[in-house]
């Protein structure tokens, strides 16, 4: 939701409204859908069911959000110092 609101969303919308905009406004591209629905599923999973969550579920989810952080801020910022550098 912050990222997505951060990146021109309304606020108090669901998960899924939220991947659908930063899918139509290109953070999300058609190969990374599959692993970005699992964030949502399984944040879906956790904030329904009161139990343990499952390890690799888990460190999946983890792994799967840092890459779409990296990916909609860091390489952006990263793209934007190597352009600098080159003008």
């Amino acid at each position: 939701m912050y990222v997505a609101v951060e990146k021109g969303a309304e606020e108090g919308e669901n998960f899924t409204f939220y991947l659908d905009h930063l899918e139509k406004e290109g953070y999300i591209t058609p190969p990374m859908k599959t692993w970005v629905d699992l964030i949502r599923k399984h944040g879906n999973i956790a904030a329904h069911v009161l139990e343990k969550p499952n390890q690799n579920r888990a460190e999946s989810t983890l792994m799967f959000t840092a890459e779409l952080l990296r990916i909609v801020y860091e390489m952006e910022y990263l793209a934007k110092q190597y352009k600098a550098e080159k003008e």
